[in-house]
């Protein structure tokens, strides 16, 4: 296989990955979950300024972790694929055994 004919997936694979990897956009995640709810939810909850928030969702969109529909003046979010959520328990339980072998690793060190 090409080299070269992987680089557009990878690209899209990365813009994702980087989509997630930033704190305020997980509590974004974290505070949608399985609903969809009105950006004008999600400021108060995050504590962060329109912009700020405003900025964050968007690059969720672009990425392909949220969807967005119009309702009058409100903007409705929600996470496209339950699997992204998925995804990110599953990085909890790998960060968590890491943790735990780290742990494990430094008391035997001691002993």
């Amino acid at each position: 296989m090409n080299k070269h004919s992987d680089l557009p997936r990878l690209e899209r694979e990365a813009q994702f990955l980087q989509a997630l990897a930033h704190p305020v956009r997980l509590r974004i995640l974290d505070f949608l979950g399985e609903e969809e709810k009105c950006g004008c939810e999600i400021e108060p909850h995050i504590n962060l300024d329109k912009s700020t928030i405003s900025r964050h969702l968007q690059i969720l969109k672009r990425a392909g972790v949220l969807l967005a529909r119009k309702e009058g003046v409100r903007v409705l979010y929600k996470i496209d694929d339950r699997r992204i959520m998925n995804l990110r328990r599953r990085v909890g339980e790998l960060i968590t055994a890491r943790v735990q072998r780290d742990l494990a690793s430094l008391g035997a060190r001691h002993r």
